[in-house]
């Protein structure tokens, strides 16, 4: 019998942000947000724990239609707009922070486009509300450019700290931009963590592919999304951008007003 496997999603930041402090779609309005998770619901999609979902990769069961709900980063905005919605349905998910840059911003990013990012009580808090916390590395550096002393502080250091402030095991890891290779693979789990996550590949449990949802996703894009079949009519669409483009403008994009916000309406 074929074992049920999770759908896992990624965010990465939800607010109000005007499109041009965010170039890269990366922040969803919150009422966006919202109207996301109950059509998850109203899909049938049952969103599990982190630790449920990665006890599944030992062979623990799932229910169908699971799915993992991720956030990069550790925007303000997670915390103060997805992390009640959330909690309001009484949903898990999980949050990936770099360590270095905790009550910071996200630096990696150029200047005019960096957000802050949560202080280590608002990552207490969120852990609170069901919202477990993983590693993304120390500062958003790509792991695979990294010496192996690098490497190191970046997954074990990394490791230690977020259990310091959390008070609690840490158990996966999320990979700076999806960038992996076998060698920070490796570092990853011998760090002590028990799964890793890429974006758009799938290697084993140190690299499981993600499906990204960003600012110019309409609730029908957002339910493309969530096929079975998407991940690899992704991969697919990046040999042939023009036909990703094409899909995108035959499902509609939403459209992103000065403050940020997308709107959804008509395009459900």
């Amino acid at each position: 019998m074929r074992r049920q496997t999770a759908r896992v999603l990624m965010y990465h930041g939800v607010d109000r942000v005007p499109t041009e402090r965010d170039p890269h779609g990366m922040f969803i309005p919150p009422s966006d947000f919202k109207a996301q998770i109950e059509q998850l619901l109203e899909g049938g999609f049952v969103p599990v724990s982190e630790d449920r979902y990665v006890d599944s990769l030992s062979g623990g069961p799932l229910p169908k239609k699971a799915v993992l709900i991720t956030f990069d980063d550790g925007y303000v905005g997670v915390g103060e707009h997805a992390a009640p919605v959330l909690e309001s349905f009484g949903l898990p998910s999980a949050l990936y922070v770099p360590a270095g840059l905790i009550g910071g911003s996200s630096s990696w990013l150029e200047p005019r486009h960096r957000h802050p990012l949560m202080s280590a009580d608002e990552l207490r808090a969120v852990s609170a509300q069901g919202m477990s916390v993983g590693a993304h590395g120390f500062d958003h550096s790509d792991l695979r450019t990294l010496s192996g002393t690098d490497v190191r502080r970046h997954t074990v250091e990394t490791r230690e700290i977020l259990q310091e402030v959390l008070g609690r095991e840490v158990r996966s890891f999320a990979f700076p931009y999806g960038h992996q290779d076998a060698r920070v693979r490796a570092a990853v789990r011998e760090a002590g963590y028990r799964a890793a996550f890429a974006v758009h590949e799938s290697v084993d449990e140190f690299a499981i592919q993600r499906v990204d949802v960003n600012a110019v996703d309409t609730l029908r894009t957002f339910r493309v999304k969530l096929s079975r079949i998407y991940p690899a009519a992704r991969r697919a669409s990046d040999r042939f951008p023009a036909a990703r483009r094409l899909a995108h403008d035959l499902l509609g994009r939403a459209r992103r007003d000065d403050g940020g916000a997308a709107t959804l309406a008509g395009a459900r």
